[in-house]
């Protein structure tokens, strides 16, 4: 049984050095080949002699044989493993990193010690005890994978070395030795040997279990997964958004491939006229998010990441981001409303959030410097005026509890796939918010700060009388803005249909909206209406919400202009 204290000791050197050798040592005997195909009983020779040394010369060729196929299959293996341990081993770094970080231990046997955290003020301990909860679950889901993947390498291993020692790779004896091949031989060991790479945990696995199996991966096998299989890596949550956004580019074409075919069937046989539309709809998301990921000029757009691709349901669903997610010291995810579609208007939103990741950058550069990214999620099904006919019908309350929960995995995707956490702010407008409401409420969700705006609320049941505590960020760091003459943020409140109005929600910080003059001297323009808070004007100059939203991604409260 592999425990803890034997994978933090494992070497993939020793077996990576001893494949060289074997290699040395297999090449010298498939040389011999072409000798043994010369070693015959000479012509004219007959009788018991000869027809026992027929016999000898026929047992060393199927022994040579049966060596050759143990040496290759040793190769093979003693190499895969090595690769392997290199993924364990990682894994095991990042779960110590991530311990050590947050004032936590690794004993030898799998168990987490919690040395506990730093001191907290009053109003943040119970913020702080949910997500050292979090951090200990998570230490135990990485602790529980790189155990599952360790055993199936020492299994795999061990699979093969059985072989070995009980003669059974091959069986030379039923060869034809007048065209023998020494190297055919070892092709055959060799395709025996080859290592299954550790299948992803169930689908609605942690995102944490997710980032575990990941991590205890070696990047050869995660470039054959992403090759092979985009499907189980593209919309997990808890991997990589760099190797997510491979898996989706290669599945993006893989769907648009299968769509496309199943278009040309449907006209061909004059299929039903919805499904048609349906086929239609996928097929212009897909060309949209290829769009959306490629420079004018055809090139792929290295600022950004598809981080999710989902063709199920009733609409086409995406996740792109601006900036590296992997690396940024603040990553942001915005949650757009009613209306939204990847095809329509996903594209303005993705450039809206360009402009803000580019803006809260700005300032950051005026402290020193840091990255931002900020990803664009339609991770849920929207809802639109058509389908609901009315301000009052934004949203259902099964829609909410849905899309939420979805966000909140994905929120807390993005923290597991980093060995460290970095400054994460929720962004929900109009019937986003309340998606993001909801998420928050799961906790566990990594979120540092929330920021709503055009909200008509952040619950999804009628007559919540919520506050901001509700929302589990830390205190103080949920902020609210509202335009002037934007009727879902100021009317739709007062039916408490989505909750406590946010702006008058307690707890909750007002930001403004209005003309405003910046912490640099610089004008910033007013927001009016539903759908200009991430918007700048067409000469450049910076919405004041906008200017405000970025304070916040920045992790630069001080530079937001609060409400009047």
């Amino acid at each position: 049984m592999v425990v803890w204290s034997d994978v933090t000791r494992w070497n993939p050197a020793v077996l990576q050095n001893a494949v060289d050798n074997i290699n040395t040592a297999y090449n010298k005997l498939v040389a011999c080949s072409d000798d043994l195909r010369d070693v015959n009983t000479p012509e004219g020779w007959h009788g018991e002699a000869a027809s026992a040394a027929a016999a000898e010369v026929n047992g060393i060729i199927d022994g040579l044989e049966e060596y050759a196929a143990d040496l290759a299959a040793l190769r093979r293996k003693v190499g895969d493993v090595g690769d392997a341990i290199t993924g364990v081993q990682n894994g095991v770094k990042e779960a110590e990193a991530i311990a050590a970080h947050n004032h936590f231990a690794i004993a030898g046997d799998g168990a987490i010690v919690d040395n506990g955290a730093p001191d907290v003020p009053e109003e943040q301990r119970e913020v702080v005890a949910e997500e050292r909860n979090r951090i200990a679950e998570e230490l135990k889901d990485r602790v529980e994978e790189v155990l599952r993947q360790a055993t199936n390498v020492d299994e795999d291993l061990c699979a093969v070395l059985d072989l070995i020692q009980a003669g059974q790779v091959i069986d030379a004896t039923t060869n034809d030795n007048e065209h023998t091949s020494l190297a055919a031989a070892g092709n055959s060991g060799e395709a025996i040997a080859i290592s299954s790479i550790m299948p992803p945990p169930a689908v609605d696995a942690d995102p944490s279990m997710n980032a575990a199996w990941w991590a205890a991966l070696s990047d050869k096998e995660r470039q054959q997964l992403i090759a092979r299989h985009p499907d189980w890596v593209g919309n997990r949550d808890g991997i990589k958004a760099a190797d997510r956004s491979k898996a989706n580019l290669a599945l993006v074409e893989q769907e648009r491939r299968s769509f496309t075919a199943e278009l040309d069937k449907l006209r061909r046989d004059v299929g039903d006229a919805g499904e048609i539309v349906r086929v239609e709809e996928r097929l212009k998301a897909l060309d949209a998010i290829a769009g959306m990921m490629h420079n004018p000029d055809g090139s792929l757009n290295s600022h950004r990441q598809l981080m999710s691709v989902d063709m199920t349901g009733d609409h086409p669903k995406a996740a792109i981001a601006n900036g590296d997610v992997d690396t940024a010291q603040h990553v942001a995810v915005f949650t757009p409303g009613m209306n939204s579609t990847v095809d329509g208007n996903m594209h303005g939103y993705v450039d809206d959030m360009d402009g803000v990741q580019r803006s809260a950058e700005r300032m950051l550069a005026t402290q020193g410097g840091g990255t931002v990214a900020t990803v664009t999620w339609i991770g849920y099904e929207p809802s639109s005026f058509d389908d609901k006919g009315s301000l009052a019908g934004l949203i259902t309350g099964e829609n909410a509890d849905t899309g939420g929960a979805k966000l909140a995995r994905f929120d807390q995707g993005i923290n597991a796939s980093r060995p460290t956490d970095p400054h994460f702010t929720a962004l929900g407008h109009s019937q986003g918010s309340i998606v993001t409401g909801v998420s928050l409420t799961h906790g566990g969700t990594g979120v540092d700060d929330a920021v709503v705006f055009g909200s008509p609320g952040v619950a999804d049941h009628f007559g919540i009388d919520n506050t901001a505590r509700d929302l589990k960020v830390p205190t103080g760091h949920t902020y609210n803005i509202t335009a002037a003459g934007d009727p879902v943020a100021q009317w739709v409140p007062e039916t408490w249909r989505y909750g406590t109005a946010p702006y008058a929600m307690d707890g909750m910080t007002q930001l403004s909206a209005g003309a405003a003059t910046g912490s640099d001297g610089s004008p910033l323009a007013a927001s009016t209406g539903h759908s200009e808070y991430t918007r700048a004007l067409p000469d450049g100059t910076d919405t004041t919400s906008k200017h405000n939203i970025a304070a916040i991604v920045a992790g630069m409260p001080q530079l937001a202009v609060p409400a009047r």
